[in-house]
């Protein structure tokens, strides 16, 4: 497969790239200008913007499937209340620039990460983290994410957009699986997530939603 990973030097998509690499596939990572990346031996790095349509077309020239580890970010991640860096709807804008260059290099499979609670599936939240939605940035970002949703939705893609519970750092492992619900004790590992993303996009995905809920059981 080739596959073009975007956020290619982020928390998740280092461990996409890698995991990509480990399958054998040609891997091209398309990172910002300034980022200080070393990838993996084999990869292909392209320097430029997510949000630049023309950027966007050639890069995913000749590419089987795209994998967005984009989101939202905020000044202080760790603050909920701390306003965003990134740009105003980055996700929306983000998944429309993607589905535009698949239409237009001819790639079928699409896939990128949202976030436990999105869209549909805010009921499965914890009351904090309802509550959470409604008076700080996590509801702005939650936001931003339903929406890069519907745009895979309306693409007429071979799309996934995986929903995990709360990210950490940890080895990688097979405990990643869809969850009935988020609890305040819920976390999963960046790199399941990658793995687990990279299994929605072959033959065989895990799940038959195109929004799963994963999380370690």
């Amino acid at each position: 497969m080739k596959l073009l990973v975007l956020g290619a030097s982020g928390q998740c998509g280092i461990w996409v790239v890698r995991f990509a690499v480990e399958r054998g596939y040609d891997v091209t990572a398309l990172v910002r200008p300034s980022t200080i990346y070393e990838p993996p031996t084999g990869v292909r790095v392209v320097r430029g913007a997510v949000l630049d349509p023309r950027m966007m077309a050639q890069v995913a020239h000749g590419q089987d499937a795209i994998v967005s580890c984009l989101g939202p970010q905020r000044v202080r991640p760790a603050n909920p209340f701390s306003p965003l860096k990134s740009p105003p709807h980055f996700c929306e804008q983000s998944a429309r620039v993607i589905v535009d260059a698949a239409h237009t290099a001819g790639i079928r499979r699409v896939g990128a990460i949202s976030a436990a609670g999105v869209g549909d599936s805010e009921p499965l939240l914890p009351a904090i983290m309802r509550w959470l939605l409604r008076h700080s940035t996590v509801g702005v970002m939650y936001a931003d994410l339903a929406a890069m949703e519907q745009v895979f939705e309306s693409s007429g893609l071979e799309w996934c957009a995986v929903r995990p519970v709360t990210l950490v750092n940890a080895a990688p492992s097979t405990r990643a699986r869809e969850v009935p619900r988020f609890k305040m004790t819920s976390t999963i590992g960046r790199a399941d997530v990658a793995r687990y993303m990279l299994d929605m996009l072959g033959d065989t995905p895990p799940s038959r939603s195109r929004v799963p809920f994963i999380g370690w059981k």
